[in-house]
């Protein structure tokens, strides 16, 4: 998924509906919709083309009813969590367009009926967005083999409703299309050579095959060469890739910058209770989706912007000011000195503190020396790059056999986590001594730390009476 840097409107806050946004994100809202477009689509082709009696189609009019009320629905309910009505037009023109002749005001022609058919574009968007799986099976293509197929179906449906509804004639025995069967293979044939022999009678029909002719084109364009390459590139970038807009984000974690450690860092989000649910936007310019896709583990909330993260114009399109967290990397590219790289760092980190002082940031830098900079500027984390590892590979060779340790404390996946925990009110007053016992019976933690509520955390403080807002640093299992 890949964005492009274009402005945000100041001044603009986001309707907060975050109980509506987790249900209208939620993979089980998302089937229902494509279950019901489906359904419509078919009713579409059944009222048209299927011998049926009047008491079944008032039957399917009345489904028809039913499904308009769930449609329209499902609209206003994205109408509420889109930051504006112009974003939410600008993504959802279609499927308004797809649902208005379901109403009865609405139904004011044969034209407005086809409009229907455009349900079938938003099938392939909900689709695609549950479909990560079959993406990587096709190495990464199956968004464009999906493209192709969705709209050349598109059109050999909208095409055989189409002729089917203009030009079917039976009083005219040397017309070439007498029922909906002669319709389709008109529509299909046209769709593949561009050659309709027999020309249409009706203005509606020409108008119906000038369509076909387009979408033939349309089709056969993207077959080829460097324009198909862009054409799928275009859809697969825009159309079909729309599960995170950098407008719609809100309490979502920012990576800046590009390295090997990028996928870690996803990984270990996704896995872990408190961030699993967060979009996660990673702002670089030379980051890669598919690059990403073989070991990240879900790719299905992770969007790329591609802009320089030391610009204040792609945090803010980030939308830094409603972000939780961000973790600025050093990002290696250029042949950049590690000076060069820890100078973006800072650069970066100082923008986000001024834009979002609430944000908490962890950095990643070469030079110590520069910590301390970062600390006064409000920056939570720094981390220096190799100092861990190295202070890792010493204990490992004084004291060997402990690396499974660290291994399972560090990743949430599985064994057990750091987290934080509130002090049990029955425990305040009490010695930490005294505690480790009790809670470990209780709740199955292990205490290993306490952070007051004004100070930095203090590992192991034997002898120290708890107040009521200290936290305690314990290993849990996950």
């Amino acid at each position: 998924m890949i964005f492009k840097a274009n402005p945000i409107p100041d001044g603009v806050e986001r309707r907060k509906f975050p109980l509506i946004r987790k249900l209208v994100d939620n993979p089980l809202f998302g089937i229902v919709i494509i279950g019901v477009i489906i359904l419509s689509v078919i009713i579409i082709l059944v009222d048209l083309f299927a011998p049926i009696s009047d008491k079944t189609k008032l039957e399917l009019e009345f489904i028809n009813e039913i499904l308009s009320v769930f449609l329209i629905f499902e609209l206003f309910l994205r109408w509420l969590v889109s930051r504006t009505t112009k974003s939410f037009l600008s993504n959802h023109w279609i499927d308004i367009l797809a649902v208005l002749p379901l109403l009865r005001v609405f139904r004011l022609g044969r034209f407005v009926q086809l409009l229907r058919l455009v349900r079938i574009f938003g099938l392939g968007t909900a689709l695609q967005r549950r479909m990560t799986v079959f993406s990587r099976l096709f190495e990464g293509r199956f968004i464009e083999y999906f493209t192709l197929g969705s709209f050349m179906l598109f059109a050999l449906i909208f095409g055989t409703v189409g002729l089917a509804q203009f030009e079917i004639m039976h009083d005219i025995p040397e017309h070439p299309i007498k029922t909906p069967t002669d319709a389709f293979w008109k529509a299909w044939f046209t769709l593949l050579t561009g050659d309709y022999a027999d020309y249409p009678v009706t203005i509606g029909g020409k108008i119906i095959f000038s369509l076909i002719l387009l979408f033939g084109m349309g089709v056969f364009a993207m077959l080829t060469g460097t324009f198909s390459a862009i054409m799928i590139e275009k859809l697969k970038e825009g159309a079909m890739l729309k599960t995170t807009n950098p407008e719609d984000l809100n309490g979502h974690v920012i990576i800046c910058g590009y390295s090997a450690k990028t996928a870690i860092v996803i990984n270990e989000l996704r896995v872990d209770n408190l961030f699993k649910d967060c979009e996660v936007l990673l702002i670089s310019e030379i980051a890669s989706i598919d690059d990403l896709r073989p070991s990240v583990l879900n790719t299905d909330k992770l969007g790329i912007l591609k802009a320089d993260f030391t610009q204040i114009e792609a945090l803010k399109q980030a939308a830094i000011e409603r972000a939780r967290a961000a973790v600025i990397l050093s990002e290696s590219a250029n042949n950049r000195s590690t000076y060069d790289i820890d100078a973006r760092t800072i650069l970066a980190a100082l923008t986000i503190e001024r834009l979002n002082p609430s944000i908490h940031t962890c950095v990643e830098i070469y030079h110590a020396e520069y910590s301390s900079h970062l600390k006064s500027a409000g920056v939570e984390d720094v981390v220096i790059q190799g100092e861990y590892s190295g202070r890792l590979l010493a204990r490992l060779t004084m004291r060997q056999g402990i690396l499974p340790f660290f291994n399972d404390l560090l990743s949430n996946s599985a064994g057990n986590a750091l987290e934080f925990a509130p002090l049990p009110s029955e425990f305040t007053g009490r010695n930490y001594g005294e505690i480790l016992s009790p809670l470990h019976i209780k709740y199955g933690w292990t205490v290993v730390g306490v952070m007051p509520h004004d100070a930095s955390l203090i590992v192991n403080p034997l002898g120290r009476c708890l107040l009521c807002d200290d936290k305690l640093l314990i290993i849990k299992p996950v």
